[in-house]
């Protein structure tokens, strides 16, 4: 079983040890990836930390969160698997068919090259998908390096999430991430031109080692409508940066499933990052000796987490807003929106 849940006794004592006294009532994982079947061709799965899995359904995901999180009352923001070869309309259709706007909340993968204004304003008012998931494979550049961020949200997109007061989820482009100039450009005009649109910078900006977050949060920080998610950050110098600079109520925490269910952990070497895996993974080094005994990214996150909080001495409060009332104003505020 490729899931480090609580169904591992090792993960359970770190759980009932670590986290259980720490965690508030109410966790709203903010990011969550779900793939129906018939989405992924046969021959080109989606790789998970290593495991490759051709679904992973909402029943899935409600098993998981209650195992990784036992005795919380949990919920998420869901959307599709970003491959170009995959059946995106029907991963879209499977979100909105199975979020409430209660438990499970949707948004819409959008790619610029099969969707046009009036699906995406059509399926955006059906009141079921709550935004855009955008991402840099879309675009469909030889070198996804060359990628900018107006190439995936366009302004016609934009336009429409703008006017609905929609969310946008930002998996940014560009090899050097947070700390590119032009991403940094790039993210003050999207939020300044469309300021009724709520855009989430997933991962801090993917600033998942120390030095690509330092001196990089100032110029976006004061932007009213911009959040910001933790999904599969397992620095504490990170997130402790980012809990220091940022206003707390626009922190979202998030994980990454079903990546972070994997066992595994990011780590920071000379200024870079790579993931540690027990089995190999195109994003990874692996532990090809069998020398560790891995929990779950989504426990090591939230170890990350603990020590930035005890570290910085901050309360209760700040906790249940990161781990769920940051995240639920936001969407109540998105609904409210799309009503008037």
């Amino acid at each position: 079983m490729w899931r480090e849940t609580t169904k591992h006794e090792r993960n359970r004592q770190i759980f009932d040890e670590e986290l259980d006294a720490f965690l508030p009532k109410r966790i709203l994982d903010f990011h969550v990836h779900v793939v129906n079947e018939g989405v992924l061709p046969a021959d080109n799965p989606f790789h998970a930390g290593g495991p490759a899995i051709q679904r992973y359904t909402f029943e899935e995901l409600a098993t998981d969160l209650d195992e990784c999180f036992p005795g919380r009352e949990n919920s998420a923001v869901c959307f599709g698997i970003p491959q170009v070869d995959a059946d995106h309309r029907l991963n879209n259709n499977y979100i909105a068919s199975r979020c409430d706007n209660t438990k499970f909340f949707g948004l819409r993968l959008l790619d610029t090259h099969r969707d046009d204004a009036e699906s995406v304003r059509r399926d955006l008012e059906g009141g079921k998908l709550l935004g855009l998931k955008p991402y840099p494979v879309y675009p469909r550049k030889a070198n996804e390096a060359d990628v900018e961020i107006p190439e995936m949200l366009p302004d016609w997109a934009m336009e429409i999430v703008n006017d609905l007061g929609a969310l946008v989820m930002l998996h940014i482009p560009r090899r050097a991430r947070l700390a590119d100039p032009l991403n940094q450009r790039h993210i003050v005009e999207l939020c300044s031109k469309y300021p009724r649109a709520k855009v989430v910078l997933a991962h801090i900006g993917r600033a998942y080692f120390y030095k690509n977050v330092v001196g990089n949060l100032e110029r976006l920080k004061d932007l009213p409508n911009l959040y910001f998610d933790l999904a599969m950050l397992n620095s504490w110098e990170v997130i402790e940066y980012a809990f220091r600079e940022l206003p707390a109520h626009r922190i979202l925490y998030g994980s990454d499933i079903p990546i972070a269910l994997a066992p595994g952990k990011s780590v920071e070497i000379n200024d870079q990052y790579t993931y540690v895996t027990p089995k190999p993974w195109s994003l990874s080094i692996s532990d090809d000796h069998g020398k560790l005994v891995f929990t779950s990214f989504l426990y090591e996150e939230l170890r990350a987490i603990r020590k930035a909080v005890e570290r910085l001495g901050l309360g209760p409060d700040f906790i249940e807003g990161l781990f769920y009332g940051n995240g639920i104003r936001l969407l109540r505020s998105v609904q409210d929106g799309s009503r008037k």
